[in-house]
């Protein structure tokens, strides 16, 4: 079953290129950068704290900018908080706010995208309601103005599948978004494409489309193998399974 849904999403992508195309990716720069990479990949597959510390220093001891610099501190405060290492995200928030405030010469999409992912590292950490609440505010204001962007494409995804109701939260809306990527995925950074698969797979569990988020989510873990939220969602698909 889950050979013929792998088939199924690739006809799926190469179908619907010719159908949607406009996205963009303005971090691409920092896609690329090697030293990045090593950092979201001991990140991502969790090489332990050693691993993330000096692939850390070494992407800080370089020449970034503060934006740069900001975004990377968003990815360590996460990371803390998903090994359960709150006082060290705690210090890491601290540096990315420090980082933000920094900021002077960058572009609009830079500057608020720094401040949504402030708000969400926050939020994150300490899951206070105003934070959250904060954070849906600045990515939908952000994917009403730049909603060609893969990165904020998919964040504006995953808000629509996280909110509730009342919020503007909306499954059906979130495909619809994910649907567009998938017909523009050639010009994806690695990682924004496996948020692209787990925010899918998300989207089908909660449609009960269990096997479809199954195999969603062993296409996102061949890319990175850490994510707590990968875990949580097969045991929903398998209990939806019984």
């Amino acid at each position: 079953m889950k050979n013929k849904i792998f088939f199924l999403i690739a006809v799926l992508l190469t179908c619907m290129s010719v159908v949607f195309a406009a996205y963009t990716d303005s971090f691409s720069s920092q896609s690329r950068d090697p030293l990045f990479l090593v950092l979201i990949d001991s990140i991502k597959n969790n090489r332990g704290v050693g691993a993330v510390e000096e692939a850390y220093e070494k992407y800080m001891s370089e020449e970034h900018s503060d934006v740069e610099k900001s975004r990377a501190e968003y990815h360590m405060v996460r990371y803390y908080v998903d090994i359960d290492e709150k006082n060290m995200a705690q210090i890491h928030l601290e540096r990315e706010k420090d980082f933000f405030n920094s900021i002077t010469d960058a572009s609009d999409l830079e500057k608020r995208t720094a401040e949504a992912d402030l708000a969400s590292a926050e939020y994150y950490l300490t899951g206070k309601l105003s934070k959250g609440m904060e954070s849906n505010s600045l990515m939908k204001d952000l994917y009403e103005d730049y909603p060609d962007e893969y990165y904020i494409a998919v964040q504006e995804a995953f808000r629509l599948i996280y909110a509730p109701r009342i919020a503007g939260g909306s499954v059906k809306r979130a495909r619809e978004i994910l649907d567009k990527i998938a017909g523009d995925i050639n010009g994806i950074a690695p990682l924004d494409y496996y948020s692209f698969l787990v925010a899918s797979a998300m989207a089908f569990t909660k449609d009960k489309e269990y096997y479809a988020s199954e195999a969603y989510l062993d296409a996102a873990q061949a890319i990175y193998s850490f994510d707590v939220a990968v875990p949580d969602i097969r045991k929903d698909n398998a209990k939806g399974l019984r």
